[in-house]
């Protein structure tokens, strides 16, 4: 009996392994691989997978996080904040999903709503430096060009080596009024960005100006 037994189990074995090969089981899809494709700009991937995460572990932040980046850079902002406001019910401290609200905003030109939320971030997490990238360009698109700077300025502080900040601090410098600071940020940017043909176009104007300025003309 026991060796029928075995016998049986054997053959089960066997007819199992077999269907498995026929028909491999799908691999379940995990945040990690949805990073991964975040990471390479397949956002679309990204967003699929994601997706199915977000039914198999719906309290995860983590997926609501990269879900609405996923968004933010396929141009879908509005589907980037009710994504991140549903987040924030698990969690409504997550300055992820706070900026991505902020930034969804700005891109939409909703300045005061994006205002509120960046500002919401800064007072929970005052030391990142593309919260205050996001004000500064709201501010230079506003014409407030003292707030501007400063928020450029601050965003700097944090971060350095992000060649748009300096591209826009430029921008607000020229505006200003003051071209030496805008060609110093312009030839930062460049160190940072050599490929940007608009960042040499912007330089060589703000040189120009200088010029005119130097020899009386303006």
């Amino acid at each position: 009996m026991g060796r029928k037994c075995a016998l049986a189990v054997a053959s089960a074995a066997a007819v199992f392994c077999a269907l498995a090969a026929a028909f491999p089981l799908a691999v379940p899809a995990s945040f990690q691989e949805a990073y991964d494709l975040y990471k390479k700009g397949k956002y679309y991937d990204a967003e699929a997978v994601l997706l199915k995460e977000k039914e198999a572990s719906p309290g995860s932040v983590d997926v609501y996080a990269v879900l609405g980046w996923c968004y933010l850079n396929t141009g879908r902002q509005k589907m980037a904040i009710d994504v991140s406001e549903e987040g924030l019910k698990l969690n409504s401290r997550d300055t992820r999903l706070i900026i991505t609200i902020g930034r969804a905003y700005f891109e939409l030109k909703r300045y005061a709503d994006a205002v509120i939320y960046l500002q919401k971030s800064i007072a929970m997490n005052p030391e990142y430096g593309w919260t205050y990238y996001y004000l500064g360009r709201i501010y230079l698109d506003q014409g407030k060009l003292t707030l501007a700077e400063t928020a450029l300025s601050a965003s700097i502080v944090f971060l350095n080596d992000k060649y748009i900040f300096y591209r826009y601090r430029g921008e607000v410098y020229e505006k200003m009024g003051n071209l030496k600071g805008a060609e110093t940020d312009y030839k930062k940017a460049l160190a940072l960005n050599p490929n940007d043909p608009g960042l040499k176009q912007a330089l060589i104007q703000a040189i120009n100006k200088q010029t005119e300025q130097e020899s009386g003309l303006r």
